[in-house]
């Protein structure tokens, strides 16, 4: 069963479920004139819905009369009815009747601007409710607002504990007028509330969780509510005369007051009446007064609302009245509440203000924490105080890990920002989830002496690029081609707005770690078809002591980026997907690099690439193990195929890569990725490889970092032994992790991935580093990207044992792939017997031009070779990118003549093999193929070691995902 997602904003996303989308709107000509004297009433609905933040306005639909009104309810769907008093020739109360008879239990508002009329007009007998036209078209609003608030208060409060504000009125004229001033007042101080740095979409749930604006015309209603909602309720409004027990009572404003102070002494209330002479009375039961013909009415009401009502600043102070501090949000109440008077604290907190002041907020879960809790809960004022800053801080700690948030210049302290509006592309959709789910993984209690991160990331969203192609006339790099450093450069002299590099720079003013900029596009690592290790990704030291090179790198490294959007591998690949250039949409992922400065360098104790899901386990492993792969230095030594470490999380100390001390010799890593900090000045180029270091291992023993991932061959022994301290050979096997448990690398793995496995609903895959440095106490676990893995594909029932042995050309029990191939009829084979493994780089523009032939001919093909495809290192296999054999049907990978290769289960090449089904065939013996049938066929073309050959007829190829089994038959 997946975990729960019942986060702050999927509950936010629940309020309000009930909308008024259709207005049916029933007047006469010329009434429907005077209504849009100042312009089509849907486009001003619209105006003030998009001037108050609130989301897609009401379509107002007008009928002429009551006849015709009543066809269009019969034919369509109406959410409201908003009817005038002069419809035609039905009366408007037999008119609403027959509404509620079609529509069963629609709302009918009687809309009058004729002053005369009121004293006949009634509610009842089909109307719902009766309102003043003014001229002011924010009426359309408030009965909209009213009923959804009316519709959605005990849902809203059930669900999500939302504020209400209590309007008492029973004067039409006046709660016409004044329910257009309360609704925009509310929305208006709760946009204010809604926090520095939110986002927009935030923005939005949240004014969904406004207090909801309920409104009684007598006494009985009154009470009926604030009986219900008592504790819900933030400040009621209310006349002084108005009808109670049947009749109408001049103090019944003052009775209510009463009632309500005998279980709420605190609550704020506003008295207001034309009758001068019941101030004194009000304002002793602890009313506000306000004089219904005050000239400055709005204000007094907007002033309530920001000093009774908890809307403004929280402001503490003395007995005498003066200020002592205030606070505009939880941070900055926080530390007021360090330095204030207990007696001033004391005084706030025992009439529940402080958490009165965080419900307006709509910062609900804490505000009714806090409001269960009394002062006398606690051995002393000052422990109570303790407690309150302290949950304060942990709250603001969630909250934050919880948000992505907008950019905001000098907001160094938020983990995960966005720039600029669109997508986040397919690495920043990734880490933005995981982010904000890190609470709920409890990895702190799970690993407590671990620091487990995302680094801190900003994400310039795709619109930004959308933007900037256009502004700079790029997009003709979508259609036409061109060598990678044109394109580079073209990009590189291209510029962005000032607004942009000022972002930029205040960014860099707080952040001076060493820095990646990673490629996030729009089809990046979706589930269907990941892009992995298409794009570019820059490493930059960030530490030249003038910011303006700092600027200028991190500038070029964005443009560039963006620029491999369109060079040769990327057009390539996105040939061989269903996907055009022309979709695609480049974000870019700015994010702190996770390592230790080490003798003028940076870099990971060890990096890598894990994955939930095995797909070539070796028993005991079983596939839902894992898999792992690690290296010394950065990710890229993974990425790129290069020898590293794999292993499985759950039993980490089975490494049938080190069988043998042979094995382990010739199979573990000999280079590492790492930054010279000193290289801080230079321009990049296309080649995103040019400002990394490749280094020994002598050069990670000097910095002190091989004492934690290596070990030493004693040649006269034979043996490895697992330290560094002993004359030798250095072998890095991370025994002092994976055997000795130095590190609970395993563990965590083992823990990350299950988790995201559930919350994804698929098997997924990360990539991660490690930082530790015993000397200063750094134990450090990041996650850098997380993916979906894409699913598998149709399975087919075949009993391999059953195929005949001369009708194989070859099979295997470890391969991927699903399903039945058969429209192969050329295949491109290099013979391990005549490969020279020094010279193997050479074979890759030649297979680059046959696949590009084969590719405009939409002919697929077999691919057979040595070694393992895709490697960065030549002597380990060919070392092709995947662009230049973005046509193969199916690849068998042949033993090399000579050494035993892995094949790469880490690398963005198996990925891509993986993502576009793609046969893959690992045979454990040169002799499981059969070459004198190959050396038989119609060849092609030769080329020393390659040959391709065509057949007359296809070949088949039969792919099992369940049992990892394939065979592939002659024709």
């Amino acid at each position: 069963m997946s975990p729960s997602l019942d986060t702050e904003d999927s509950l936010l996303e629940r309020l309000t479920p009930y909308r008024i989308r259709e207005v049916l709107l029933v007047s006469s000509h010329f009434d429907h004139y005077v209504l849009e004297e100042s312009g089509h009433l849907s486009e001003l609905m619209a105006s003030e819905y998009s001037s108050l933040n609130l989301s897609q306005s009401p379509r107002i639909i007008h009928s002429p009369d009551a006849e015709d009104a009543l066809v269009m309810l019969k034919t369509r769907k109406f959410d409201l009815v908003i009817t005038m008093s002069r419809i035609g020739d039905i009366a408007v109360h037999d008119f609403a009747q027959q509404a509620k008879k079609i529509c069963g239990s629609i709302q009918v508002v009687l809309l009058t601007y004729n002053t005369r009329e009121l004293a006949t007009l009634r509610s009842g007998g089909g109307i719902d409710k009766v309102f003043v036209w003014s001229g002011d078209s924010l009426i359309f609003l408030s009965i909209c607002k009213l009923i959804e608030d009316e519709k959605n208060v005990q849902h809203d409060i059930d669900l999500g504990n939302v504020q209400v504000l209590l309007l008492v009125e029973d004067s039409r004229r006046f709660y016409s007028a004044y329910l257009p001033l309360l609704y925009t007042q509310l929305l208006k101080q709760t946009t204010l509330l809604m926090g520095q740095g939110a986002n927009t979409y935030e923005k939005l749930l949240r004014l969904r969780a406004r207090a909801k604006i309920l409104l009684a015309v007598n006494y009985e209603e009154a009470a009926l509510h604030i009986e219900r909602y008592h504790n819900n309720i933030i400040g009621v409004f209310t006349d002084g005369r108005f009808p109670f027990q049947n009749g109408e009572r001049s103090t019944a404003g003052l009775e209510l007051i009463r009632n309500i102070r005998k279980e709420h002494p605190y609550m704020p209330i506003l008295f207001q009446s034309k009758n001068e002479e019941l101030r004194e009375q009000a304002e002793a039961l602890g009313a506000s007064f306000l004089h219904k013909e005050d000239s400055k009415l709005y204000h007094q009401i907007s002033d309530f609302m920001t000093s009774k009502m908890s809307f403004g600043d929280f402001i503490f102070r003395n007995a005498e009245g003066e200020e002592i501090s205030r606070a505009s949000d939880l941070r900055e109440l926080r530390q007021c509440l360090k330095d204030v008077p207990l007696d001033v604290f004391v005084e706030r907190a025992k009439r529940n203000h402080i958490s009165h002041w965080m419900r307006t907020r709509t910062e609900f879960a804490l505000a009714t924490e806090l409001r269960q809790k009394k002062l006398a809960d606690f051995p002393s004022i000052e422990i109570a105080r303790k407690f309150l800053i302290k949950r304060i801080g942990q709250y603001l700690h969630m909250q934050k890990m919880r948000r992505i948030q907008d950019h905001a210049p000098g907001d160094e302290g938020s983990g995960f920002q966005r720039l600029g509006s669109g997508s986040l592309g397919g690495k920043g959709r990734g880490l933005a989830f995981f982010y904000t789910r890190m609470p709920d993984l409890r990895l702190s209690d799970a690993f407590p002496d671990v620091d487990i991160i995302i680094p801190k990331t900003l994400v310039i969203a795709t619109k930004v690029f959308e933007k900037f192609l256009e502004r700079n006339n790029l997009n003709h790099f979508v259609h036409e081609d061109f060598e990678d450093e044109e394109i580079a450069k073209a990009f590189l002299e291209a510029k962005f707005l000032d607004d942009e590099v000022e972002t930029v720079k205040n960014m860099l003013e707080f952040v001076t770690w060493p820095l990646a900029v990673r490629s996030s596009s729009q089809l990046e690592d979706a589930s269907h078809q990941p892009f992995a290790g298409v794009y570019s990704t820059y490493l930059l030291a960030n530490n030249h002591p003038n910011i303006k090179y700092r600027i200028k790198q991190i500038i070029q490294a964005i443009k560039l980026v963006y620029a491999s959007t369109f060079y040769k591998t990327a057009k390539e690949y996105v040939k061989a997907t269903p996907n055009s250039i022309e979709d695609e949409r480049m974000a870019v992922v700015i994010q702190e690099l996770v390592g230790t400065h080490q003798g003028g360098r940076f870099y990971p104790v060890l990096s890598g690439v894990a994955r939930s899901h095995n797909h070539y386990p070796v028993e005991p492993l079983k596939a839902e193990d894992g898999l792992a792969a690690i290296a010394l230095g950065f990710g890229r030594q993974v990425a790129g195929g290069g020898k590293c470490l794999r292993f499985s999380p759950a039993q980490p100390k089975r490494l049938h890569q080190f069988h043998n001390i042979e094995a382990t010799l010739r199979t573990s890593q000999r280079k590492f990725y790492a930054i010279e900090m000193d290289d801080n000045e230079s321009d990049l180029s296309a080649n995103d490889e040019e400002n990394l270091s490749k280094l020994d291992l002598n050069t990670a023993e000097e910095d002190g970092q091989l004492a934690m991932v290596g070990s030493t061959y004693i040649a006269a022994d034979d043996r490895i032994v697992d330290t560094i301290y002993r004359e030798g050979n250095r072998v890095l096997t991370f025994a002092p992790i994976l055997k000795h448990s130095k590190f609970p690398l395993a563990e965590i793995l083992t823990h990350v991935l299950n988790k995201c496995q559930d919350y994804l609903g698929t098997p997924v895959e990360i990539e991660f580093a490690v930082a530790l440095d015993p000397k200063r106490n750094i134990r450090r676990f990041a996650l850098l990207q997380l993916r979906p893995v894409v699913a598998g594909h149709e399975e087919i029932d075949v009993d391999f044992n059953e195929i005949e042995e001369e009708r194989l050309l070859c099979s295997s029990s470890l391969a991927l792939g699903n399903g039945v191939i058969d429209n192969v009829q050329d295949i491109i084979f290099i013979d391990p017997s005549k490969l020279n493994r020094l010279k193997t780089r050479d074979l890759n523009t030649i297979i680059e031009e046959i696949n590009a032939s084969l590719t405009r001919q939409n002919r697929p093909y077999l691919l057979i070779g040595p070694g393992r495809w895709g490697t960065a290192d030549p002597s380990l296999g060919i070392p092709v990118s995947w662009s230049q054999i973005s046509g193969a049907k199916t690849i068998v990978e042949v033993p090399m003549a000579d050494i035993h290769v892995d094949p790469s289960q880490g690398s963005h090449f198996f990925q891509n093999i993986v993502s576009f089904n793609v046969g893959y065939l690992t045979l454990s013996e040169v002799g499981n193929m059969d070459w004198e049938w190959l050396n038989n066929q119609e060849v092609i073309a030769n080329h020393g070691p390659l040959t391709h050959v065509y057949l007359d007829d296809p070949i088949k190829i039969l792919l099992d995902s369940k049992d990892g089994e394939a065979a592939i038959l002659k024709n």
